[in-house]
């Protein structure tokens, strides 16, 4: 068992360097978290030495504990990580409710006046769904960041008009700078805290954005989920485990 915990771990050293390369290619190095993974590989790596030394202390001196400790440290927090991703992926596979009057599209990167992968993804979904449904109003939420030209808010209008949606049916929230925020800010748009609210995003964010809603406040809302796959994806997603983190520590889970 302490062998193969070894291996795994040098197995995710290298994995993480190499996947750090690939967004940097796919997405650019001034994609959000890309520090992380060459920050776990190498302390993966450190890791794995570790324990390797260990092993090897516990052959000489015929004390295990300190490896055995090491190893199941790393198998409980692989577990944890491991069934929060599976949460993840079954949030993101509901079908949000049909009958509502607005969705609100929550921001993200926008590069100069272009959106993000992750942003474009989620203009395009909300696009879609505002055409199948005619009734709904969009409201597009989000401030500027460095490195933006636009809000993000104005960025998702643009996409959505783009994309042959009246401008009448838009609404915009211009001045958040975070989940919570994007949530909060565009409350006083709706009718009232009760109205039937779908929020698009990501798939990897819907969970913590469903559970960020009920804690403003949100009494009738789902989720609707980006679902394209983007070599990006799995980043996010892991990503997201620790943003998890964050905001349940910060109380607004």
């Amino acid at each position: 068992m302490i062998k193969s915990t070894v291996y795994m771990l040098y197995f995710i050293s290298t994995i993480s360097f190499i996947y750090s390369i690939i967004i940097a290619a796919y997405s650019g190095i001034q994609t959000s978290f890309l520090w992380f993974w060459p920050f776990l590989g190498i302390c993966c790596f450190g890791y794995a030495r570790l324990l390797n030394r260990a092993a090897v202390q516990a052959q000489e001196k015929s004390g295990r504990f300190p490896a055995l400790l090491l190893t199941t440290l790393f198998w409980l927090a692989f577990l944890l990580l491991f069934l929060t991703e599976c949460l993840l992926l079954h949030t993101a596979k509901k079908e949000p409710s049909p009958n509502v009057s607005h969705i609100i599209i929550l921001g993200a990167q926008v590069r100069g006046d272009t959106p993000s992968l992750s942003l474009q993804a989620r203009i395009d979904t909300a696009a879609e769904f505002m055409f199948a449904h005619p009734q709904v109003t969009a409201i597009c939420s989000g401030g500027q960041g460095p490195g933006e030209n636009k809000t993000e808010a104005a960025a998702i209008r643009d996409g959505l008009i783009a994309a042959g949606i009246a401008s009448d049916r838009i609404l915009l929230e211009e001045a958040s700078t975070s989940t919570v925020e994007n949530l909060r800010f565009s409350q006083p748009l709706l009718p009232s805290p009760s109205s039937s609210t779908v929020i698009v995003t990501n798939d990897f964010h819907c969970l913590r954005a469903g559970l960020i809603a009920g804690k403003c406040g949100y009494t009738d809302s789902s989720t609707l989920a980006a679902k394209q796959f983007l070599l990006t994806t799995p980043h996010y997603y892991i990503r997201e485990f620790f943003a998890l983190l964050k905001d349940f520590f910060a109380g607004n889970l």
